[in-house]
């Protein structure tokens, strides 16, 4: 039975991370993999493909809806989701390679099979057929094995016309009209995708608000964009029965508790994600995931076993690729005192790609205010940047929040176009402990997205003068 200094469960984006920080400290590391191919939902099913699909979406956007004077452009009636997809297959297949020579050039030993423990310190290999293939040892144990969508036993998926985000872009073709259940991140990411295609859509949100860990004046802009995409938005909205209607091309129909009817060529189905716990036999090391799925950790990634860490989706909230593969470097730097930062990854930046996109760090005005701290906005909007103006983003925005008494940048929000690449700034200032009046001082490009930092810090300090009647005056 062969024996390393650490075995990883899944091979994510939290677990590849994991092994190559554990390797280049010179540990010993094996990898277990059920699917076929490395790289998790981030590259294969999830974050990768679909972001992909909305970037034709956005130029599909862009040729039918912003037309120039003189120039119109027309798409096929027959356009489907494989034609959109093409750049998809060449960027996957890029970073397998990229992932491949990574875990090869550590001499990462990748195991295909099932993981399953017997015991604290012993996994076994299974195959597709449950049969035991081998078995291994390990020092340490991380536990990197995803999560999957929520699947509903009365919900009769059959990927032709009812989906789950893993299956959603293989749809045959894209559809007249669509229903989505679940206005979570990935539920309104792919209802604007699907909507700045052209498609009739309505979203369900199981909630009284959209997205309830945004920042609410972003998330009304957000709404409006939705509302300018065509997508009608239903809160606090829960489906009862979902059907399948049999014919030539089969539609689906879903009544809601509220007694609503809708028939659409494709149904959605995104109310959540389970933690891949199910099958890692965790009770003959007396773990016990939540009804989710999910894993308890401390701040270092621990179990109540202190050798057996767990990352990623599969420890839920934020479940993020980005966090993920931080939350694995982390685990491993603990596990064996490795050099490097610790801070908790609930202070990375967080980006929604929808249309438009969504980012944030750091606090929100909210909690702000559930703390009474004191604090100071500025706004800086994209209809008032000349950028903003020459791409046509009318209704981009971001927003700053600072201390009262410092002045220090507590929180950055942004919605509009290159949001998630934007948010970056803000990320640096903030661990850079940046102060309005240095962001306002700071030069940047012209004409740049990036002189909304300037605006925004400028209009912070307007705000903090006219609070306090008093000092010079702030000039633009």
């Amino acid at each position: 039975m062969p024996h390393y200094d650490v075995v990883v469960i899944g091979c994510g984006p939290a677990g590849e991370r994991a092994a190559i920080q554990a390797a280049r400290a010179g540990k010993q590391v094996a990898v277990i993999e059920r699917q076929n191919v490395v790289g998790g939902t981030r590259v294969n099913w999830g974050t990768i493909p679909s972001k992909t699909l909305r970037e034709s979406a956005l130029f599909v956007h862009s040729l039918t809806r912003n037309k120039l004077e003189g120039i119109r452009c027309e798409i096929s009636d027959q356009i489907t989701v494989d034609d959109f997809m093409y750049r998809e297959r060449v960027v996957v297949g890029r970073e397998l390679e990229i992932i491949n020579e990574a875990l090869e050039r550590y001499s990462i030993e990748v195991h295909r099979g099932h993981g399953r423990f017997i015991d604290a310190h012993t996994v076994t290999l299974c195959g597709p057929d449950g049969a035991v293939l081998s078995s291994m040892t390990g020092d340490v144990i991380v536990i990197a094995s995803g999560s999957s969508p929520n699947r509903p036993p009365d919900v009769p998926f059959d990927a032709e016309c009812v989906f789950d985000s893993n299956t959603i872009l293989r749809l045959p073709r894209i559809p007249r009209t669509m229903l989505v259940l679940g206005a979570g991140v990935i539920g309104v990411e792919f209802a604007s995708i699907f909507a700045a295609l052209g498609v009739e859509l309505t979203l369900v949100d199981t909630r009284d608000r959209l997205l309830p860990f945004l920042d609410r004046e972003i998330v009304a802009i957000l709404e409006r964009s939705l509302g300018g995409l065509g997508i009608t938005t239903l809160h606090n909205e829960r489906y009862a029965t979902v059907e399948r209607l049999a014919g030539e091309q089969p539609r689906v129909r879903s009544t809601t508790k509220t007694g609503k009817i809708f028939e659409t060529d494709a149904l959605l189905h995104c109310v959540g994600r389970d933690g891949n716990t199910t099958d890692l036999n965790l009770p003959a090391i007396g773990l016990k995931p939540n009804d989710y799925g999910l894993l308890q950790v401390n701040e270092h990634y621990q179990t109540v076993l202190p050798h057996i860490y767990a990352v990623g989706d599969v420890i839920g909230y934020p479940a993020l690729a980005s966090t993920s593969m931080e939350q694995g470097r982390q685990a491993m730097r603990h596990a064996f005192n490795i050099p490097g930062v610790t801070s908790k990854t609930e202070l990375l930046p967080f980006a929604i790609y929808s249309i438009p996109e969504v980012s944030y760090i750091g606090e929100t005005e909210e909690r702000l205010k559930e703390r009474r701290a004191e604090y100071v906005t500025g706004r800086g909007d994209y209809d008032m940047n000349p950028r903003g103006q020459i791409i046509g983003d009318s209704e981009g925005m971001l927003k700053l929040l600072f201390e009262v008494g410092s002045l220090k940048l507590v929180g950055a929000h942004m919605i509009g176009h290159g949001a998630s690449e934007l948010i970056h700034i803000g990320q640096a200032f903030l661990r850079a402990g940046a102060t309005a009046p240095q962001i306002a001082e700071t030069m940047y490009n012209y004409p740049t997205l990036s002189d909304l930092y300037r605006h925004a810090a400028l209009k912070a300090l307007q705000a903090l003068q006219r609070r306090n009647a008093a000092g010079p005056p702030v000039t633009q």
